[in-house]
């Protein structure tokens, strides 16, 4: 279904996406009281013309480093994604977050992390928009991600303790000493404000 990213260069690697394969933004999301500096996350559409498509093939978010975030796989109603999710279970994998709705795309949403901590999400129900939907503006917050469901959890946003977190605690001050990248101290505020929202 999708595929999400982060990435220290969101607006370079954003405009490299629509220049050389054609997607065009469904949403922008920014950090709240910081519209002003832009988006710091963009969901993104194949563009099909006058077919529509699913709200987002790729997600792309700012942070402080570059890495795979998850990926989604698609399944046909909420009745394979609540098996899916029990199968899931038995085979030693851990729920992250979920069974909810999202805002954005409207998907039907469940995330799971394997043995190895991989995230990998599940959906069905998203929306689908031809080429003529101009790009949504919302604020990036941990409550504006679902419609229903439970709240965001401290292991999907990535504050969870453990080694996961130790990391981008590392990336975090590598990104702040570097001025090669958009991830600064204002963003960094940002981004902690959206994990206590």
């Amino acid at each position: 279904g999708h595929v999400v990213l982060q990435t220290t260069g969101y607006l370079r690697t954003l405009n490299w996406y629509l220049e050389h394969l054609g997607l065009i933004v469904s949403d922008f999301l920014y950090y709240e009281g910081r519209r002003e500096r832009g988006p710091v996350m963009s969901f993104v559409r194949c563009d099909r013309g006058r077919t529509p498509t699913d709200h987002h093939t790729l997600a792309l978010t700012l942070g402080p480093s570059d890495r795979y975030v998850h990926s989604a796989y698609e399944v046909t109603d909420l009745d394979a994604l609540a098996a899916g999710g029990e199968h899931l279970l038995r085979e030693g994998y851990r729920r992250s977050w979920g069974i909810g709705r999202h805002i954005q795309g409207s998907q039907i949403f469940d995330y799971w992390r394997d043995p190895d901590g991989f995230l990998v999400e599940h959906f069905t129900d998203g929306d689908l928009f031809d080429s003529t939907l101009e790009p949504g503006w919302a604020p990036m917050t941990a409550s504006g991600l679902a419609q229903w469901g439970p709240p965001a959890t401290k292991d999907f946003l990535g504050i969870a303790p453990g080694r996961a977190s130790l990391a981008e605690l590392r990336s975090i001050v590598t990104a702040l000493r570097s001025d090669d990248n958009e991830f600064d101290l204002d963003r960094l505020r940002g981004l902690l404000k959206v994990a206590s929202s």
